[in-house]
C-alpha cells in the first residue's frame, strides 16, 4: 500500500513540530544528578586559602525521594567543641524554570538558600548561584561549582561568596568540599 506524498509530508512535519523533545538526546531531569545517590565520606575546608583553614569531617547520604522528583541529601558534619552540623539539601531539575536547583537547610544557619544553575553532562559539572538577604539588610551572593570524577566515586565542590558590602567583583574563596563514596 502506498500513501500519498501529502500524507507522508504532513506526518513528518507533525512529528518535527509537535514533539522535537521526544527524540532529543539532551533531555534534562533530576536523574542527571543521580550520581549523588549513595553514602559518602565528606571533608569540608573553610577558607582554604587562609593561613589557618578550618577542616570539618562528616558524612553525606543521598536518596531519590518524592516519586523520584528530588534527591534528598543529608550532611552530618562533626564540629569540634560544638553540636554537630546537619544540612538537608533537596536537588532537582525544575522543568518550569529549566534549571537545576538545590534547596539548602542547615541546623547551623537560619536562612534557607535556593541555588539555581546548570549541569554540563559532558564535563559532569554542576554550576549554581544564589543571592539572599542576611542580617542588617546585607545581601549575600554565593557561587558553587561541583565537579564529579570520571568514575562518579568522588566529587569536589568549590564555593565562593561575597556580600553587598564587598567590592562588586571580588569573591572570597569560602569552601572546598571533597566527597568520596563509601
Amino acid at each position: 500500500m502506498t500513501y500519498p506524498k501529502i500524507v507522508i509530508s504532513l506526518l513528518c512535519v507533525s512529528i518535527n513540530f509537535i514533539s522535537p523533545k521526544l527524540f532529543s538526546q539532551d533531555t534534562k531531569s533530576t536523574k542527571d544528578l543521580s550520581f549523588l545517590v549513595g553514602s559518602w565520606e565528606v571533608t569540608r575546608t573553610y577558607s582554604p586559602k587562609d593561613e589557618n583553614p578550618r577542616v570539618l569531617k562528616g558524612t553525606l547520604d543521598c536518596s531519590m525521594v518524592m516519586d523520584n522528583q528530588f534527591i534528598k541529601c543529608t550532611y552530618e558534619m562533626e564540629r569540634p567543641n560544638k553540636i554537630r552540623g546537619l544540612d538537608e539539601v533537596y536537588f532537582n531539575y525544575n522543568q518550569i524554570y529549566e534549571t537545576y536547583e538545590s534547596l539548602w537547610l542547615s541546623s547551623t544557619w537560619p536562612i534557607k538558600v535556593l541555588m539555581q544553575g546548570t549541569y554540563d553532562k559532558s564535563t559532569t559539572t554542576l554550576k549554581t548561584a544564589a543571592e539572599f538577604m542576611i542580617q542588617d539588610n546585607v545581601m549575600e551572593y554565593v557561587q558553587g561549582e561541583l565537579i564529579v570524577s570520571d568514575d562518579a566515586q568522588s566529587f569536589k565542590r568549590q564555593t565562593l561568596i561575597r556580600t553587598s558590602r564587598d567590592p562588586e567583583n571580588i569573591w572570597k574563596y569560602h569552601m572546598d568540599e571533597v566527597a568520596v563514596k563509601k
